[in-house]
């Protein structure tokens, strides 16, 4: 406010207006401001104090200190005649660092004719303060729920957002929020059911699932309180939400992991621990389908010839074209690495087997229904167990090998006599039950001795080898060969005749013409003598005397002057 040009006023004038206010019962107890309940101050010129009732102390003092320029303009323009206000007086502070001071609402009017002027105050320091703290205190709430939680809201009867702070939440703005229905933020909530947004009871840290923005799923952890009206309705709830969904993630990542971990030490203790390496693959197998899961799930070898050979298998298989196409791209790979192939019935993940940088087999799992369901976890357990599987197949070939050795002719590669004898047993003893007819042909070699006399053992080991030969090419693959020791050699051909029996003994003698070539000499023809026994299911004969049978009939043969045959009498119980 610009001051006015002062005007001189003389003692008389400054006198008059005092008593004009004594005289007047302004000031007095009766007067006109007794019971106003602010200050009432009579001022001259330059601040002269002319009168005040106790409310107005705090100014009267002011103004004898000297009066800030605000209110020494308002007092010269009320002289002046023209009114002036002051919104608000502030006095100073009592003391350096000491409390606020007071504040007043002023009004300045004209009085005593121009000579002085009269000041009316409201005192609102405690509006103020009390403005000031709520102001403080309603930051401070503000500043305590952005640091405790992602969002604070509010809904209303209808369960639509009425308030969402402004910082907004889920990857909506606040405005988005606002007015938006609460429950179809929540996933799969029951339809019906009151949601944490709606909620009529108060909740303490519930954990709910809602769909962001961008259409992700967010974990909040939400404290909610029922809004209640004058007349005890409900009209909504308020609460904070605070976002937990990278925690739950992490707790979930560590829940799989140790998940895994579980998995993986069950199936690999299972492929370490099992000494059997066949009952091991099918134990892996099926701790692989409820593992990973799957739908099912094979292991495959690999043979001598680098075909894939079925060791164990669980649950429902693939489509054989899929399997197919899996193990053709892993023969065909050179690292022998993991294969995805997908179709409308599911989807298959193989994965190769090594064992010393060589791929010896697979592992397959199927997924029934499923597109694309394979993840980073199930294809690191699947490498972890295919590295083991690897090791357990060459077990497996190992065994085998051993199993053949131990059952085996080491020169010919046929069954030695145990083996011969046991499977021969296993397959027609005299308890077996089956009805299947066959023939037991008992083979000796005629003056072998003379050729590794005369030759050497060399020469006979050939003779042993090319017989051998013989004995397969005239044989199927389920029939039973065998060199029973030193030039003794047996087969046992299932479900023949007796006739058909004959037959196959002469071509035998036929084909074992071969061996005249290594004969020790004209004087001793190198041949073969055949003894066939036909066994009858019938008659259950036992297995030894089966054999024996056969073995008279050859020495038969052999006192006849050798190579030829024949055929044993049927067993009548008596024997031969």
């Amino acid at each position: 406010m610009a001051r006015l040009p002062a005007t001189k006023a003389s003692k008389e004038d400054y006198t008059r207006a005092a008593r004009q206010a004594v005289d007047l019962g302004l000031l007095t107890p009766g007067g006109p401001f007794e019971h106003y309940p602010g200050a009432v101050l009579v001022a001259g010129r330059n601040g002269l104090v002319l009168g005040a009732n106790p409310a107005a102390e705090p100014i009267a003092k002011l103004l004898k200190r000297g009066a800030p320029a605000e209110l020494r303009d308002a007092i010269d323009s009320a002289v002046a005649g023209r009114p002036a206000q002051i919104n608000p007086l502030l006095l100073p502070t009592k003391g350096a660092g000491g409390s606020p001071g007071s504040a007043f609402d002023l009004a300045v009017l004209p009085w005593g004719d121009g000579t002085a002027a009269l000041l009316l105050g409201r005192d609102i320091t405690l509006e103020r303060t009390l403005r000031s703290a709520l102001i403080e205190s309603r930051q401070r709430y503000k500043d305590l729920v952005e640091a405790s939680s992602d969002f604070a809201w509010e809904t209303d009867a209808e369960g639509r957002f009425s308030f969402v702070s402004s910082q907004g939440a889920l990857g909506y703005a606040a405005a988005q929020l606002v007015n938006a229905p609460a429950p179809e933020l929540v996933i799969d909530h029951p339809e019906g059911q009151d949601t944490p947004f709606t909620t009529r009871v108060p909740l303490q840290e519930v954990e709910v699932w809602v769909r962001r923005a961008d259409g992700e799923p967010a974990c909040l952890i939400l404290t909610a309180l029922p809004l209640i009206g004058l007349d005890g309705e409900w009209c909504g709830a308020r609460g904070l939400c605070r976002n937990i969904t990278d925690e739950r993630r992490h707790e979930a990542r560590l829940a799989s992991d140790r998940h895994r971990e579980r998995l993986l030490g069950y199936i690999l203790g299972i492929v370490r621990d099992e000494m059997d390496p066949a009952y091991m693959l099918s134990a892996a197998a099926g701790a692989l389908v409820p593992a990973l899961p799957a739908s099912g799930a094979c292991i495959y070898r690999r043979g001598a010839k680098g075909e894939f050979l079925c060791a164990a298998q669980a649950g429902e298989l693939p489509p054989e074209r899929l399997v197919d196409d899996a193990l053709g791209s892993i023969a065909g790979s050179g690292d022998g690495g993991g294969i995805e192939l997908v179709d409308q019935a599911g989807a298959l993940f193989a994965e190769a087997t090594r064992f010393d940088g060589t791929c010896n087999g697979a592992v397959i799992l199927w997924r029934v229904g499923a597109t694309g369901p394979w993840n980073e976890e199930d294809r690191f357990l699947l490498s972890e167990i295919a590295g083991q599987v690897g090791l357990a197949n060459r077990q497996l070939e190992r065994q085998e090998e051993l199993e053949e050795l131990s059952s085996t002719d080491p020169l010919t590669g046929l069954l030695n006599r145990r083996s011969f004898m046991e499977a021969l047993a296993e397959r027609y003893a005299v308890t077996g039950g089956r009805r299947a007819g066959g023939a037991l042909f008992y083979i000796d070699l005629d003056n072998f001795k003379l050729v590794n006399d005369r030759h050497g053992h060399q020469q006979g080991d050939l003779v042993l080898v090319t017989l051998s030969r013989i004995l397969r090419e005239h044989t199927r693959g389920h029939d039973l060969a065998a060199r029973l020791g030193g030039d003794e050699f047996a087969l046992f051909i299932e479900g023949i005749t007796a006739t058909s029996a004959e037959q196959k003994a002469r071509e035998i003698l036929r084909a074992g013409v071969e061996l005249a070539a290594y004969s020790s000499g004209a004087d001793a023809p190198l041949g073969l003598s055949v003894g066939v026994a036909v066994y009858d299911p019938q008659q259950r004969e036992e297995v030894q005397d089966l054999v024996d049978r056969a073995d008279r009939a050859m020495y038969r043969v052999k006192r006849r002057g050798k190579g030829g045959l024949e055929i044993a009498a049927p067993d009548n119980g008596a024997g031969s």
